[in-house]
């Protein structure tokens, strides 16, 4: 009996991988999928990671492009796609409101995903392959670069990168009975359209922005701000505000320094009266895509409020629940 079930074993084995004439292994064909089954990160700058702790579902939208019969890498129109990637961290599953599949002659296809789909116009543009958004100030834009993949070669993850930059502010005051409340802080002159083209490896945004899109961003979470009093030798507070806009426009540079407005009740001279005081900022190398920047605003004597970056990190996950998604 024993004699029998070891011949029986190799047997089994020999029927099981078949040999070329040169006695090399041929391994049998790949099982082809049908169904797009993706999943997606919130995810990483080029040097360090940055927050993926979106614990909720978010809306996403991912446009589509197919390979053409006509020749290999020449693709046809772009079609939208809505889908729901699952909340929580690391990878989590893309559901699609309508089931994606692969063409069965093994055609390519390509994704491109973004994040807001709600704040995108009219859906993105699929003629033209691009998707337009409006900046806010409090909205985070994302995006996938174009992954593709095949019937016999699916695609399995993306990851969502920050667009924009997040600065935080730090107000405090070694007088701050001379300037009383900080009713707002506006960032001046950005340029609130922005457009992401398809098929994109690295995602941008780029500037399309008209005269009239060029305009004022309130700064988040900072109205009626009672500026804290730091004597010498005391622990700046902890960020009281933030703003997510585009790096560029931002700018941060010594040519193209942000431009801050901040209005406070006093006028810096313990005299009440609601006040705006203009401050620059520039950092070295500007504003940074997907890094969170903390500036400080230190309002002193003569009416003066000094500005200078204390820190640039990565987008850190503790602060993904503060920001609106």
């Amino acid at each position: 009996m024993k004699r029998i079930l070891i011949l029986a074993t190799v047997a089994f084995f020999a029927g099981a991988t078949s040999c070329t004439d040169g006695g090399e292994a041929v391994l049998p064909p790949p099982v082809p999928e049908t169904t797009v089954r993706l999943e997606g990160a919130i995810g990483s700058s080029t040097r360090a990671v940055i927050g993926s702790s979106y614990e909720k579902d978010l809306e996403v939208s991912f446009a589509r492009s197919d390979e053409t019969a006509v020749s290999a890498e020449t693709y046809g129109a772009w079609s939208l796609c809505e889908a729901v990637r699952s909340g929580g961290t690391g990878n989590r599953a893309i559901l699609f409101t309508e089931t994606q599949l692969y063409p069965t002659d093994g055609r390519a296809i390509r994704f491109q995903g973004y994040y807001p789909a709600s704040s995108a116009e009219a859906a993105g543009d699929m003629d033209a392959g691009t998707v337009t958004f409006t900046i806010d100030g409090a909205t985070d834009i994302m995006a996938t670069g174009c992954i593709s993949g095949t019937t016999f070669a699916p695609l399995r993850i993306c990851l969502f990168r920050h667009l924009l930059t997040q600065i935080q502010l730090v107000c405090y005051s070694d007088r701050a009975d001379q300037w009383g409340e900080v009713t707002g802080i506006e960032a001046v002159g950005i340029h609130t359209r922005q457009q992401l083209v398809f098929s994109a490896e690295h995602p941008i945004l780029d500037n399309v922005s008209s005269a009239a899109d060029i305009s004022n961003i309130p700064v988040q979470d900072i109205t009626d701000l009672l500026i804290p009093q730091v004597t010498e030798g005391q622990d700046i507070p902890d960020a009281q505000g933030y703003i997510l806009i585009p790096a560029l426009s931002a700018g941060g540079t010594v040519s193209h320094p942000l431009h801050l407005q901040v209005t406070t009740t006093k006028d810096g001279r313990g005299n009440i009266s609601e006040t705006v005081s203009d401050t620059y900022l520039s950092v070295d190398g500007g504003f940074l895509t997907g890094r969170r920047h903390v500036i400080t605003l230190f309002f002193t004597e003569e009416s003066q409020i000094k500005a200078e970056q204390v820190s640039i990190a990565p987008w850190v996950d503790q602060e993904q629940g503060e920001l609106p998604i």
